[in-house]
This record gives structure tokens, sequence and C-alpha cells, in this order.
């Protein structure tokens, strides 16, 4: 199931490809219960599953100091009581965008971005192309 779950979310393609017979109904159930409550569990496991994945990729980018089991179940949870409406996506989307939600990664404003200079190419200037023609032909 964890393999199924890496290979889905590292998949780079147009289309996603779910091969998991999970619903994201069935992962609510699973994750019913405090935001606070860690046990383990199916819910902890398939969180922290996608948390790791998603982690290595660099889809989430937590801090290494403070990021919690705690804190990605109950964003997790939070999410899945909240966004009800996407429930018809895969349970893996549901807890990717969770996760992207918790730990976003930092994008460099491009207005901090140091332009790079322009250089022209450097042309040899015709005439002293033609002077070294002309030596060569007299000699």
């Amino acid at each position: 199931m964890i393999l199924a779950l890496i290979a889905l979310m590292a998949a780079p393609t147009d289309a996603p490809v779910v091969v998991s017979s999970l619903r994201t109904e069935q992962l609510a159930d699973a994750c019913r219960g405090e935001d606070s409550e860690s046990t383990p569990g199916f819910c902890t496991g398939y969180i922290l599953g996608a948390f790791d994945t998603l982690s290595m990729a660099r889809q989430i980018c937590p801090s290494a100091t403070s990021a919690s089991t705690l804190e990605a179940i109950a964003a997790t949870r939070k999410y899945l009581r909240t966004h009800r409406k996407a429930w018809d996506s895969a349970p893996a989307f549901i807890v990717r965008d969770a996760l992207k939600g918790a730990f976003p990664c930092k994008v460099a404003s491009k207005a901090k971005a140091k332009p790079k200079p322009k250089t022209k190419p450097k042309v040899k200037p015709k005439k002293a192309a033609s002077k070294a023609t002309a030596t060569k032909r007299s000699a």
C-alpha cells in the first residue's frame, strides 16, 4: 500500500493514475477522532507514509526542528473535516493537499532574485577582417 502511494505521488504524469481501492470516505472514517490523537493505526500510517513521500520529493517543506507527527495528523484530519467537497478525489490527493497547506515550501520571490546581466556577443569589426584578408592576399 505504501509503495503504491509512493509511486502515485512521485510519478510525473499529466493525468494521475490511482491504483488504490481506498476511498477518501474510508480514510476519513479511519481518521475520526481528536486531532491531538496520534496513536498508531491505519490513519496515522497512511498520513505519515504520505508525509515522508512528499517530504522526500520536496513537495512539502517541514521544519527539521519543529515538524511533528501530531502536526501532520492534525492538519490532515482538519482538512478532511473542512473540505468534504473534495472527497471525490483520491485520498492520496486529499492528504497531499492537506500537508502542502500545513508545510508549504518557501519560493524565492522573483523580485528579490538578481537579474542576469545581458551581455552583447562580441563581433569582430568588418574593417579589421577586410585588412587581414587584404594582407594575406598581397603576401
